[in-house]
């Protein structure tokens, strides 16, 4: 019964972590991809278009978090710890990109989507490693 338990949670933490990484390949606005976005925005402002990468990046952050409480459940703190530093990460990409794409949102493709549940996911992995008991 422990086991299903942790098993839960880390199942939340790949899910998530794998929804952020597979957005970034995936179309967002106007048939686009955020990699698409970023090569095309490179060549405009070089100082924006490595905001386009942190999706990605914090997709990978997130996955290390996972894979530390997989490899030990002593490190429940750890993980916690750097999937919030991802998490941080997508919060910057939020704050920084969506205003500018404000009129975009309603026609939103899939790839936006897979990021925000992504994200939900990992936050839910977070508080149900938080709040489980060390046994």
């Amino acid at each position: 019964m422990n086991i299903k338990r942790y098993l839960d949670f880390r199942l939340l933490g790949l899910t998530g972590s794998g929804l952020l990484i597979l957005s970034q390949f995936l179309p967002w606005f106007s048939n686009h991809s955020l990699l698409d976005i970023y090569i095309i925005s490179t060549s405009v402002a070089i100082e924006d278009s490595f905001l386009y990468l942190f999706p990605l990046i914090c997709g990978i952050i997130c996955l290390v978090g996972a894979i530390v409480i997989l490899y030990n459940l002593d490190y429940k703190i750890n993980s916690v710890i750097i999937n919030f530093i991802g998490l941080g990460f997508f919060l910057i990409f939020i704050i920084e990109i969506i205003p500018r794409e404000l009129l975009y949102i309603p026609y939103a493709e899939i790839g936006f989507y897979f990021s925000v549940v992504g994200s939900i996911l990992i936050f839910f992995e977070i508080l149900n490693i938080l709040i489980t008991k060390q046994e």
